[in-house]
């Protein structure tokens, strides 16, 4: 049972960014019928998600029928283009997933999201499955990613996933469905200590927060968090909100951010540069390419709507 929010919330969801200037987006030619989402860029690498896939180009999958994703490392070309694309290989992949990453400033420190070998219990759905984990990878050069850890607050009976880094790598962002949780998933965050040790769960406030789901955070470096949710009062599907984290005001609500970054369709995993004009974002609109499609835009600048 989902709570029911109320009409002022509903009335003040309704309020959004208008963009300043105006925004050109553009599909990436990278795109084709699997799924690309999630790109992080690390100075002069780009990662990505998107479907392990066979010799033959055919999407692999599970014992369960379901997508197995990879991440995939890869160079910025002109116009914001993905090229030179190469996977991040584990030793072991089986049956886990590797997706949805963040990385450290300085590039040494992935989390992913994976998933548990074993099942635990899914309330949502009232039976067993393999529930998501955050995992954390170390860099290192002539090695690749190694010394890969589960995170130690990870309980197999819930989910946890897309974790987001802050801009000084103190605070990481996260999606669970832990106790406590009152959409189907809602947005934490714990302390992260020289990427060893970690505090306590909180749950982000309800102005954040919603009755639906909440997905894919991103923080910039201007410390404003930007995620996807499919609650009332948006353009269709999942949409993409911005929260500013340095607010003063407790009670300002997540404001929805308009077309054409937003459309009818789901559209999720906001990427913003260093430079606070140019990023991507995936989406399934009308006219991609049949999955997650992957998005570059450019002259993002908005000013808050009356």
């Amino acid at each position: 049972m989902y709570l029911r929010p109320k009409l002022t919330l509903l009335f003040l969801f309704l309020c959004s960014f208008s963009f300043a200037q105006e925004v050109e987006i553009k599909k990436l030619k990278i795109n084709n019928k699997l799924d690309h989402f999630a790109v992080r860029v690390v100075n002069d690498k780009v990662f990505f998600s998107s479907n392990l896939t066979r010799k033959n180009g055919r999407a692999i999958l599970d014992d369960y029928a379901q997508n197995l994703y990879g991440i995939y490392e890869a160079t910025v070309g002109e116009d914001g283009e993905l090229e030179n694309l190469e996977l991040i290989k584990k030793k072991k992949v089986g049956m886990a997933n590797m997706t949805a990453a963040t990385f450290s400033k300085d590039g040494k420190f992935m989390y992913y999201t994976s998933n548990h070998t074993s099942a635990g219990e899914n309330k949502l759905q009232d039976k067993n499955t393999f529930n998501l984990l955050i995992q954390r990878a170390e860099y290192v050069e002539g090695k690749g990613w190694v010394n890969i850890t589960t995170l130690p607050f990870c309980d197999p009976n819930f989910n946890y996933l897309h974790p987001a880094l802050s801009p000084d790598g103190n605070t990481l962002y996260f999606v669970s469905t832990i106790d406590g949780t009152k959409g189907k998933s809602d947005l934490y965050k714990v302390s992260v200590s020289n990427h060893e040790t970690y505090g306590e769960i909180t749950r982000l406030s309800d102005e954040i927060n919603s009755s639906r789901k909440e997905l894919f955070p991103f923080v910039s470096d201007e410390n404003k968090l930007y995620y996807s949710s499919d609650r009332r009062g948006g353009l269709g599907g999942l949409d993409i909100y911005c929260y500013d984290l340095n607010t003063t005001d407790s009670g300002k609500p997540a404001l929805l951010l308009q077309e054409p970054i937003n459309s009818k369709g789901d559209d999720f995993s906001f990427f913003l540069n260093d430079d606070l004009t140019t990023g991507y974002i995936s989406s399934r609109r009308i006219k991609g390419d049949g999955g997650d499609d992957l998005y570059y835009f450019k002259n993002f600048d908005f000013e808050e709507g009356k």
